[in-house]
């Protein structure tokens, strides 16, 4: 009986040592972006609507070999991936465009020149090799009107296997959609 009591006493112990890897959390950042114009405007990015599979704390990768989804646990987003990508927006808008006033919008946004809607098709992001971000997106008056519509694919390459080098590349990705964004604006 001694030996089952002890038996049972290490056990737990063992299993109460025992410690899952810390969280790391990840946000993109908006740093270093050129200014396109210095044209005045009021400009509200909505929420950014993502596939079902994205949306989440959690970095989804692929594995370009078969196919494979991976939901990273201690990998994650410091928000969901739809409050980043709308924050990321938002801010390269602010780089893009400095004289503008662009805010991110949760409700109706009447108030605004323009506003931003963003809907990803897919982030398909390949550890230590590429990004591919596709993207419909549109221009709207402060009436609802859509101005501009237009679809988008860019890719960017992952330079390095850490997930700060992912993160990076997609990033990126976000860089050129917002600046594609900034670039019609202008022309309203």
């Amino acid at each position: 009986m001694k030996r089952l009591f002890l038996s049972i006493a290490i056990m737990f112990l063992a299993a109460c040592s025992f410690r899952s890897p810390d969280s790391e959390f990840y946000m993109m950042s908006s740093t270093g972006l050129a200014p396109v114009s210095q044209k005045r405007m009021n400009v509200a990015v909505a929420k950014v609507k993502v596939p079902d599979l994205l949306d989440r704390s959690q970095m989804v990768t692929y594995d370009i070999k078969n196919n494979q989804v991976n939901i990273l646990e201690f990998n994650r987003w410091a928000e969901v991936l739809p409050d980043v990508l709308q924050a990321t927006v938002t801010n390269d808008l602010i780089s893009y465009l400095p004289q503008a006033y662009v805010k991110r919008t949760f409700f109706d946004s009447t108030s605004v020149n323009y506003n931003v809607n963003i809907e990803i098709n897919k982030i398909q992001a390949y550890r230590g090799n590429k990004v591919i971000l596709s993207a419909w997106w549109n221009i709207a008056n402060a009436s609802g009107r859509v101005l501009k519509r237009q679809q988008q694919t860019y890719e960017t390459v992952v330079n390095g296997d850490s997930m700060a080098d992912l993160v990076e590349a997609q990033s990126q990705a976000v860089h050129l959609l917002s600046k594609d964004i900034a670039l019609q604006l202008i022309k309203l």
